[in-house]
């Protein structure tokens, strides 16, 4: 009989898992890629119409704990979190020139008055509208630096790859606003720089590379390519000088150049009055007078960096995997199950949830009709980062658990075990400082 200690247990979370058979034409899910076959099978994501997808309970854990990390680094940069409307005035982009140059992306709305709106792909209208309105901004004010996370919506021409591109997506997307083009730049390196701890704390191997600006316009672009083998996108990295670029050859060095697949993860750009001048969004100088706004967007695509790390990396990143420690009970009927019982799991659950880095985060794999080496496939295909096992060493004096963390295995008392994982998180927070 299981008591009423308060445990998180994977029989109760909703995962509808199936099964794609390899070589298998499946037309309705169009399974293209690596994170999207994982996020498939392990009941994380479900396909809803082209394009379009329903996030499940355990990637929606993965994508609060991305949220919550690109929180951290947007915002030591400077910036403020704000949510603006999903819905923006096709007339907002008719002045900004965008609303025939994107085209057929956008997805347009109307309303009973006949009024047309945009479901925006991104906000940089909207920003410099609401700026405009609330204005002229004070140059003691700038820089001023504003961000979101919100869903975006863009008319993909061809939907593919799972989260990679779909319909709907959700992306952090910030602006900054200045009195002059070197405090644009400053600022944009300063991004860039929590941009790089964004990703190098997830483990992923990030370029910046110079790019067209397209229609979103400015004097520089960079996109942040992660290397990924299912990645639509070519980065040419030198083997001299390591210089990443779109180019055959380096610019930097001359040196030839390796060429690799890469995924999109994050674009930024130097907008400088491409906005503001059409939308009158001013501010007051020394003197008085009102210069318009100089801007910079900085975008990252959360649903897509979600399914990058997947792709990239096979596993979860430690700081957003779904729960970080699973727990695996013996076998029901086993010598194990009849000796330990239900109270020695909740005995182990608690001691692990003490742990700070563990506190909410730990679940029990309670399906214990299942053998404990089904579960533990299944516990390497969603690649915990610890998975513990209460198998026979359980019933020694004292106890040991086996430790399964990134592919080895360790056979440890409880002491041993919670000393091993603290170890681990606190030397993979003190070399996220160390980047940072």
């Amino acid at each position: 009989m299981k008591s009423n200690i308060k445990m998180r247990l994977l029989s109760k979370v909703f995962q509808p898992l199936i099964t794609i058979p390899k070589n298998a034409k499946i037309k309705s899910t169009e399974v293209t890629c690596k994170s999207q076959k994982l996020l498939l099978e392990c009941g994380l994501i479900r396909p809803t119409s082209s394009g379009l997808f329903a996030i499940l309970p355990l990637a929606q854990r993965a994508m609060d704990k991305l949220e919550r990390h690109i929180c951290k680094h947007i915002e030591a940069a400077g910036a403020q979190r704000i949510s603006l409307s999903s819905l923006t005035p096709a007339s907002l982009w008719d002045k900004s020139g965008r609303l025939q140059e994107m085209g057929p992306e956008l997805m347009k709305a109307t309303d009973r008055h006949g009024k047309q709106y945009v479901l925006a792909p991104t906000h940089e209208e909207a920003i410099t509208d609401l700026l405009a309105d609330v204005g002229p901004l004070s140059y003691k004010q700038l820089p001023l630096i504003l961000y979101q996370i919100s869903s975006k919506f863009r008319d993909e021409h061809r939907p593919k790859h799972g989260l990679l591109r779909a319909r709907h997506f959700t992306m952090m997307d910030a602006y900054s606003h200045h009195a002059s083009e070197d405090c644009v730049l400053n600022t944009y390196e300063r991004i860039s720089r929590a941009y790089r701890d964004i990703f190098e704390g997830l483990g992923l191997k990030v370029y910046r590379v110079e790019a067209p600006s397209g229609a979103m316009g400015g004097s520089l672009s960079h996109e942040w390519q992660a290397v990924a083998e299912a990645g639509e996108d070519s980065l040419t990295i030198c083997q001299r000088c390591q210089h990443a670029g779109l180019e055959a050859k380096c610019p930097r060095c001359g040196g030839e150049g390796e060429v690799v697949s890469s995924i999109e993860v994050g674009h930024t750009f130097v907008l400088n009055t491409r906005y503001s001048s059409p939308l009158g969004a001013c501010y007051t100088d020394a003197q008085g007078a009102r210069p318009p706004l100089r801007a910079a967007c900085y975008g990252v695509g959360g649903s897509r960096l979600l399914a990058a790390c997947v792709e990239a990396g096979g596993r979860w990143p430690r700081g957003v995997a779904p729960y970080s420690a699973l727990l695996v009970p013996p076998k029901e009927g086993s010598k194990e199950w009849q000796q330990l019982g239900w109270s020695a799991v909740e005995q182990v659950y608690s001691q692990l949830s003490v742990l700070p880095t563990l506190r909410d985060d730990v679940i029990v794999d309670d399906r214990c009709d299942m053998t404990i080496g089904k579960r533990l496939m299944q516990a390497n295909r969603m690649g915990y980062p610890y998975v513990v096992v209460m198998g026979k060493a359980a019933l020694e004096s004292p106890p040991r658990y086996e430790l399964v963390c990134e592919s080895s295995t360790q056979l440890l008392t409880m002491p041993e075990l919670l000393k091993t994982i603290d170890t681990i998180d606190h030397g993979n927070m003190a070399a996220e400082k160390v980047t940072a």
